[in-house]
């Protein structure tokens, strides 16, 4: 009896870990998903001083508004891309005269490049580490505290504890990264319990 008992307990306890391992492979496949579908937004600061920081804020408003009406036309993260590279001298001009209009005279470097972001919560959404496509700009010595967002679909906002999650960016956000990379955004990270942490 205790012989028949063991062999079960072996087998719940081989479908739990299986049941485990094929959720991180589901969702492994998410993230990828999710990192191969949006663009996101970077900017660089000149230093971490109370000014640099608040300039850096500044241009990020002025971008973000120049760049909505854009998104909002972009149909695919192709399109996003292109629309973005045209505009990076543009871009770089907004930056710019931004800063002009606070006395400030700093170089602004514009990229469309590939980096790491680290786990970053915008609101309901939450968008895993890893490499995106992104928009990068770099002022003066790019050397202060970061800001990021999503720039395409465009969750990018003037307030971090928020989301702009209107009807047309949630349907974009689900033709880039399907309805279960949504779903995926929409969850906090679960810890794993003790013993599966070797599937992390």
């Amino acid at each position: 009896m205790k012989k028949k008992s063991n062999i079960w307990m072996f087998f719940l306890a081989a479908a739990v870990i299986f049941s485990v391992a094929w959720a991180k492979e589901e969702d492994d496949k998410a993230d990828q998903k999710i990192k191969q579908g949006v663009v996101r937004f970077h900017i660089r600061a000149n230093s971490n001083s109370r000014k640099d920081q608040a300039e850096k804020l500044l241009v990020r408003d002025q971008v973000v508004a120049y760049l909505k009406p854009c998104m909002e036309q972009a149909k695919t993260k192709e399109d996003a891309k292109r629309i973005l590279d045209s505009r990076k001298k543009d871009i770089a001009k907004v930056a710019k005269a931004t800063l002009q209009k606070r006395g400030r005279d700093l170089p602004v470097k514009v990229y469309l490049t590939r980096e790491k972001f680290p786990e970053k919560d915008y609101g309901s959404y939450v968008f895993p580490e890893g490499t995106y496509d992104a928009l990068r700009i770099d002022l003066g010595n790019a050397s202060g505290h970061n800001w990021w967002c999503v720039m395409f679909p465009d969750l990018c906002i003037t307030k971090e504890s928020e989301a702009a999650k209107d009807e047309n960016t949630r349907k974009k956000l689900e033709q880039q990264v399907g309805k279960k990379g949504v779903k995926k955004l929409e969850r906090k990270k679960e810890k794993l319990p003790w013993f599966l942490k070797w599937l992390e």
